[in-house]
């Protein structure tokens, strides 16, 4: 009886040891933990257009694919006209389905063969879109959309990050000695949301929704001729030694 009750308390001691071990890393006393925000505005450079492509036919989907791929040529010289690099030219695969068609004013459901595909393109000089669009309507070419970007996108993320870390350091440090303590090495570093570039306006000084400056360049100038900017955001969750 002795030595199993020596037995059962020598395996309790040794699980309880090993508890406090297994807890010890995870005690904030000598770390701290904080997040960094950076941001970069850059220059809008870039439009990125995104055609959609859909014909149909209600019995043959010869006919419909036939309709597709002379719009495909007819596109790809109108990209050549403006000088768009092949390399800047993506494109989905192919998609031809049958579909059901009930907008008939009988309300008669039909089937019909579709084509769908999307070509996406960049426009290096912005102040052509204008004159794109316009011959992309007259091509027959009407479903299609576009947003700003900037050519340094991808690098300019990695920029943001690095600030970011810095912006971390900086505040942990102030932490640090208003608690009396010193910072130590990195332990971590967490990356804590998307940092996906996000289209922003940028208007002059004397810009406000209703005044005098904003109705004025509206009437007199161009809504082209305002700058506009890529904001590329960056937040980090970085963990310090403290000593």
């Amino acid at each position: 009886m002795r030595k199993l009750s020596f037995l059962v308390i020598s395996l309790l001691s040794f699980f309880s040891a090993t508890a406090q071990v297994a807890q010890t890393p995870d005690l904030p006393v000598n770390r701290i933990v904080v997040l960094g925000d950076a941001e970069l505005e850059l220059p809008a450079d870039q439009v990125r257009v995104v055609v959609n492509l859909q014909y149909s036919d209600p019995a043959d989907a010869k006919k419909a694919y036939n309709a597709h791929q002379a719009a495909e040529k007819q596109l790809v010289t109108l990209l050549k006209d403006y000088q768009i690099n092949e390399k800047d030219i993506r494109y989905t695969l192919l998609q031809v389905q049958k579909n059901q068609n009930d907008v008939y004013p009988t309300g008669e459901r039909r089937q019909e063969i579709i084509t769908m595909q999307q070509v996406i393109f960049e426009l290096n000089k912005p102040e052509r879109y204008p004159a794109l669009q316009l011959a992309l309507i007259n091509a027959g070419f009407n479903r299609f959309q576009a947003t700003y970007h900037s050519t340094k996108e991808e690098q300019s993320k990695n920029l943001a990050l690095e600030k970011a870390i810095e912006a971390a350091r900086e505040k942990a440090v102030v932490m640090a000695k208003a608690a009396g303590r010193t910072l130590g090495t990195v332990l971590s570093v967490r990356d804590t949301e998307e940092t996906d570039p996000v289209f922003q306006k940028r208007f002059g000084a004397g810009y406000s929704y209703g005044s005098a400056p904003y109705a004025s360049a509206r009437a007199e100038g161009n809504l082209l001729d305002i700058p506009q900017t890529i904001r590329i955001p960056a937040q980090v969750k970085v963990t310090f030694e403290l000593k």
